[in-house]
């Protein structure tokens, strides 16, 4: 009986140390699945490394954006310059003009005056030419012709400076020197 019992313990050892080789082997030979592979990589690959400090997505549009709008206030600042200086000009220019006007000067000015850009530059300055016209200092100069001069030269303005109410009475002095030329024909 001691030897039933021999062959027993050593078939039960060998019939278990050969599925612990088969399952081995299965293991080995078997395709890895998508999950296990993708486990792997997860665990070869390092993330990116990102410092303390360094800013996130939404500063880095924070930081644009207060870019953006220093550039837009600086651009702004700009313009406001360019216009006083315009402004300056157009103001220095009709002061030598009111000594000797003319036809040409008189459309220069006016021209400088659009430019500007601004309704109160361009009302001062054909409210200078009126007067002066008026007091015929200016030769050569039709009724027509100067509503002509100041019609066109009011087209040059910036579309909302065109609509203030600064610019009002010069719209209104056209349509009266139209109808004065007209009334002389």
């Amino acid at each position: 009986m001691l030897l039933f019992i021999v062959i027993f313990f050593v078939m039960v050892i060998a019939v278990g140390a050969s599925a612990v080789l088969g399952f081995s082997f299965y293991l080995k030979r078997r395709p890895k699945s998508l999950a296990t592979a993708n486990n792997n990589k997860q665990f070869n690959v390092s993330p990116p490394a990102r410092s303390l400090f360094e800013p996130d997505a939404e500063e880095l549009r924070s930081i644009e954006s207060e870019k953006e709008k220093l550039s837009r206030a600086k651009n702004a600042e700009r313009q406001h310059l360019l216009k006083a200086e315009k402004a300056e000009k157009v103001r220095l220019l009709l002061k030598n003009w009111q000594s000797a006007p003319d036809v040409k000067t008189t459309a220069e000015i006016l021209r400088l005056a659009a430019e500007a850009g601004s309704a109160e530059i361009f009302s001062e300055t054909a409210e200078n030419v009126l007067k002066a016209w008026r007091e015929h200092r200016i030769e050569n100069l039709s009724a027509l012709n100067l509503a002509e001069l100041l019609d066109s030269h009011f087209r040059l303005l910036p579309q909302q400076e065109r609509t203030s109410g600064a610019i009002f009475w010069v719209k209104r002095e056209i349509e009266n020197l139209r109808s004065q030329s007209e009334e002389i024909r």
